[in-house]
């Protein structure tokens, strides 16, 4: 793969546009965001996380919630949240349902088939909580292999699936892999489905996508398609510890697995989510940063020739050129952590786009890595 003129002026102008200044209170790490990793203090780029968020105005708001962590979130509190989620997405709010970020959601659609010993269609290897927990609980899994682009391979998938098919999961843009679909084939995708078949698209890193036709599924909710399309703080608002996140469903199929969550939104959540949705520059320039330093990283990769699957997260999948266990052991060595292997692809890593100077550090460590391990 290789990258044009247009690319690389393209990564130096999102660069130029980030005002870094502005984010510097929120690159945390023991001494400071620019500090070089340690041993003991090493660049964590392995769980696709978003080190620049959440945005001030939500830190503040979870600041002066501290003192009522004494109480529970009230009903009128969790409903006009829901509120002010259905009204973002045009749906109504009986068509919302949150949850401790997206992953207690993915665990109760996986539950909700596994209890009726229905059938999960899905790509191999993807997200796993909402497979993993469907197979926990009674769901028989068919997997399809991603294809030569590593992409979910919609074609190959609607083959397989089967009058005892219940639920068919994507994940768009795809974990581990990165790559987008197209909005479009997935619609096509969704109208051939028979009847009893729920189609789930997870979006939780959507926001970071800028490929072409590489967009949300929810306006599709407006029209009574029988999908589930789940979002999440956790990545481009920067709260994944916080959890929270949330789905959009048909009235009846939000009735239906609603009902099997664990537990319910925090008390920190509600001002959270609100202030970070007001701040749209910052929101903005998160997602300018993250692109430009994922163009950087891909254009590194070309220029060493390893093969990279197209990004569309904030993470890039490619591959080492050596068995990952070598590959990972000596990034350690440049104390920075990277992603599992994910079978099959036994020489390939996945990498979280984390600040500009880890990924400065990353692209020197790699350059060296790359060197030893050849």
């Amino acid at each position: 793969m290789s990258l044009t003129r247009r690319d690389l002026l393209t990564s130096a102008a999102l660069l130029l546009a980030s005002p870094r200044g502005a984010f510097a209170a929120n690159e945390a790490r023991p001494g400071g965001a620019s500090a070089a990793p340690t041993a003991d203090h090493p660049y964590l780029l392995h769980w696709n996380e978003n080190p620049y968020g959440p945005p001030p105005a939500a830190r503040e708001a979870i600041a002066g919630t501290i003192q009522q962590t004494c109480r529970y979130l009230t009903p009128n509190d969790e409903d006009a949240l829901i509120a002010l989620l259905a009204g973002r997405e045009g749906v109504a709010p009986q068509q919302i349902v949150t949850g401790t970020g997206s992953g207690e959601l993915l665990r109760a659609l996986g539950l909700m088939v596994g209890r009726e010993g229905g059938e999960i269609v899905t790509a191999d290897p993807t997200y796993d909580e909402l497979v993993e927990y469907g197979r926990q609980t009674g769901a028989t899994i068919v997997t399809v292999p991603l294809d030569k682009n590593l992409r979910q391979d919609l074609d190959a998938m609607q083959k397989v699936v089967t009058e005892k098919t219940r639920l068919v999961y994507l994940c768009n843009p795809h974990n581990p892999s990165g790559t987008g679909l197209n909005a479009g084939r997935i619609a096509s995708f969704i109208e051939a489905m028979p009847p009893q078949v729920i189609v789930v698209v997870d979006e939780a890193y959507i926001e970071f996508a800028n490929g072409p036709g590489v967009r949300s599924l929810a306006p599709l909710l407006r029209t009574g398609a029988n999908i589930v399309v789940l979002r999440t703080f956790s990545k481009l608002y920067g709260m994944a510890g916080l959890r929270f996140g949330y789905a959009i469903a048909p009235k009846a199929l939000a009735e239906t697995f609603g009902p099997l969550r664990m537990t319910w939104a925090n008390v920190f959540a509600a001002p959270a989510v609100r202030a970070a949705l007001g701040d749209i520059d910052f929101a903005a320039n998160t997602r300018r940063r993250i692109q430009a330093s994922r163009l950087a990283i891909t254009g590194e990769l070309a220029n060493l020739g390893l093969r990279y699957a197209e990004p569309q997260g904030n993470f890039v999948f490619f591959d080492t050129g050596m068995p990952h266990a070598r590959f990972a052991e000596l990034m350690k060595a440049e104390h920075v952590i990277v992603g599992r292997k994910f079978a099959p692809y036994d020489n390939w890593c996945r990498i979280t786009v984390g600040t500009e100077p880890e990924v400065d550090w990353f692209l020197k460590s790699l350059r060296k890595v790359t060197a030893k391990g050849l």
